[in-house]
């Protein structure tokens, strides 16, 4: 089963559970809010001037399709439009819409389209997401990597997926790809994450992609680089399931260390030696409830904010501030996300 067909069935369980906002006031925020409103709030990143780049989804839009999905026997509908864009903060608070009209997928469960907006140098990297196999996805448009002119916002490069996993399908459960996540080492080297392939992958100018390793169907979500050129990589877990979730720790070619017993982590970040990790739900006594952000070492995880709904997005600022983007998935209609600067 793809991730985003799991991704259903978690959210049928959400909706089961009475809805949070009807229920009960929504928890308060566990820091100073930032940014709100937001459609589908995704990956956050900042530029070394301190500049928040926010990926937002959106909220679809008008135009409504039926996607059928041969493989499990249904059809989807989405409502497209082109509300997807990547907001930024400048260090004294003014909010512009740095990039707008970006293709916006509107699913009942959640929206797919512009999923990170990362600066590295002169470059903006933006990661499309698409909806996992065929032929609900290969579009030319989704599941790419693509590589701005920071300043003109030209296109310099595309990196596409989708060829990659056609030829070589290597969680071997075929097409199907979902790109997440990327990080550079030291030489320049990108490492990127591929939830749908289930696969870690390497790309240079000079080589293009290759494969690095693949998983079963852990769901890899997201990649961070430590100094030493170790690799971290952070999984949704099988299923989506309680505990299914974990952070593995690569180190010469293969695995010394993992940090298993986590739930659903979308995003990760290493800040020297502290390593933190976004947890998108928690389950107890009544179900799945708010997510939260923890720091996780050889003893376990510690929180580090709490009560917040479907979070997403990690980012520290120049000055040493952690950001979460929140309302990642709108479980009731109507529901908007943001991001929060966390108290600490």
């Amino acid at each position: 089963m793809n991730h985003k067909m799991k991704l259903i069935v978690v959210l049928v369980l959400l909706l089961a559970t009475a809805g949070l906002s009807q229920a009960q006031d929504m928890p308060p925020l566990p820091g100073e809010a930032v940014l709100d409103g937001l459609g589908a709030p995704r990956g956050i990143a900042f530029d070394a001037d301190g500049n928040l780049y926010v990926a937002d989804a959106g909220t679809g839009g008008e135009f409504e399709i039926i996607i059928p999905i041969p493989e499990f026997g249904i059809e989807r509908m989405a409502r497209l439009g082109m509300t997807g864009k990547i907001i930024t903060v400048a260090p004294d608070g003014t909010t512009t819409d740095h990039i707008s009209g970006i293709p916006s997928y509107g699913f009942p469960d959640e929206t797919v389209g512009i999923y990170r907006a990362i600066p590295n140098g002169d470059s903006l990297w933006l990661i499309v997401n698409g909806q996992g196999p065929a032929p609900s996805s290969g579009q030319f448009w989704s599941d790419n990597v693509v590589e701005l002119d920071a300043e003109t916002l030209d296109t310099r490069r595309i990196i596409n997926l989708n060829a990659f996993e056609r030829d070589n399908d290597p969680d071997g459960r075929g097409y199907d790809t979902n790109v997440t996540d990327i990080a550079w080492g030291a030489d320049g080297t990108m490492y990127i994450t591929d939830a749908g392939a289930n696969a870690l992958l390497s790309w240079t100018e000079a080589d293009g992609l290759s494969l690095v390793t693949a998983w079963g169907n852990d769901v890899p979500t997201s990649v961070e680089v430590a100094d030493n050129g170790d690799l971290y990589v952070g999984f949704l877990g099988e299923g989506i399931a309680p505990a299914a979730g974990r952070i593995e720790h690569w180190s010469g070619g293969e695995v010394v260390e993992t940090f298993d017993g986590l739930t659903a982590v979308t995003d990760i970040l290493l800040d020297g030696d502290t390593l933190y990790a976004v947890q998108m739900f928690l389950f107890g006594e009544e179900g799945p409830g708010p997510g939260n952000v923890i720091t996780v070492d050889a003893d376990g995880a510690t929180p580090v904010a709490e009560g917040l709904i479907t979070p997403f997005g990690l980012a520290i600022s120049p000055d040493g501030d952690l950001y979460v983007s929140w309302g990642t998935i709108a479980f009731e209609s109507g529901m908007t996300g943001g991001v929060v600067k966390i108290a600490q």
